[in-house]
């Protein structure tokens, strides 16, 4: 039963549902906890939750090939008869349309497009160098700028803020796993990053994208100070430094001495502990 429950990564997905209520409730001065439920919070985390889930089980379920290569115990959706995927995916996509349907017909569309661009990702666009890497960033930028869309009184640039760095975090992190799993990409025709133009050039990518992540926050921070008094805004600096800029710089240095498979799994796991760190951030406000 472990390893069904393995297939939806419910850690990411408690992960995105606290994003989406921390930054209705903490990004809006007037939001209360009757306003962020009338409003739709629930609706939109489920259907967020149901396309995350979707995208989890359609890309366990066409990469079995490749996950057998990458990884020492594979997902367990191998072990599932297919009617039975089909039958899960059909729920996600369902679930979610409902959702939409309770909020409006932008979020109709917003549930529908997502699913469909996760399947079209997890068949074509993964294989593809830094085009799934980027498909995977934005779709996480939109779970997060939806929120603003949901509730027009949050705080645009503060939504705005962890929207965009949860993005860079995420295309870097995506990059590495790219790296993380060469062995089965190759086997299987992808053509990614570390594929078409080595190693070496996605490490360079990777600190690239880890320097736009510092120099983002950093100017952030700028308008971020003005919504604290008195001393917090230094509590606020220093967990930024602290839990999300040295970590950000550690992951840049790492990653043009990284070669093994070892070395970016370790960086994988450090920049979702970024992510994880950026989340809990919105606490401040």
């Amino acid at each position: 039963m472990g390893r069904y429950f393995a297939i939806y990564r419910p850690l990411n997905i408690v992960f995105i549902a606290i994003a989406q209520w921390l930054c209705a409730y903490y990004l809006d001065v007037n939001a209360t906890y009757d306003s962020v439920r009338e409003g739709g919070v629930y609706w939109l985390i489920l259907g967020t939750a149901c396309c995350a889930a979707f995208g989890y089980w359609i890309n366990d379920f066409l990469d079995q090939d490749r996950d057998a290569i990458n990884k020492e115990k594979p997902s367990a959706i191998g072990l599932i008869d297919e009617v039975a995927v089909y039958v899960h995916l059909g729920m996600f996509t369902l679930v979610a349309l409902f959702a939409g349907i309770m909020l409006n017909i932008y979020f109709i569309g917003l549930f529908l497009v997502t699913i469909f661009v996760l399947f079209t990702y997890s068949k074509y666009l993964k294989n593809i160098a830094l085009t799934g890497n980027i498909v995977v960033s934005v779709l996480c930028f939109v779970s997060i700028i939806a929120v603003a869309k949901l509730f027009p009184t949050t705080d645009y640039l503060l939504v705005l803020h962890f929207a965009v760095l949860s993005s860079f975090v995420t295309f870097a992190r995506e990059m590495v796993k790219d790296a993380e799993d060469i062995e089965g990409d190759k086997a299987t025709g992808a053509a990614t990053l570390p594929i078409t133009h080595g190693i070496q050039s996605m490490n360079s990518s990777i600190l690239i994208v880890s320097i736009f992540s510092i120099a983002f926050a950093i100017i952030s921070l700028f308008y971020q100070r003005g919504h604290f008094q008195d001393n917090l805004k230094y509590v606020y600096l220093a967990y930024v430094v602290i839990f999300i800029l040295i970590p950000l710089f550690y992951v840049g240095v790492k990653a043009m001495g990284a070669k093994y498979k070892e070395d970016y799994s370790s960086l994988s796991q450090i920049l979702k502990y970024i992510l994880y760190c950026g989340i809990l951030s919105i606490l401040f406000f």
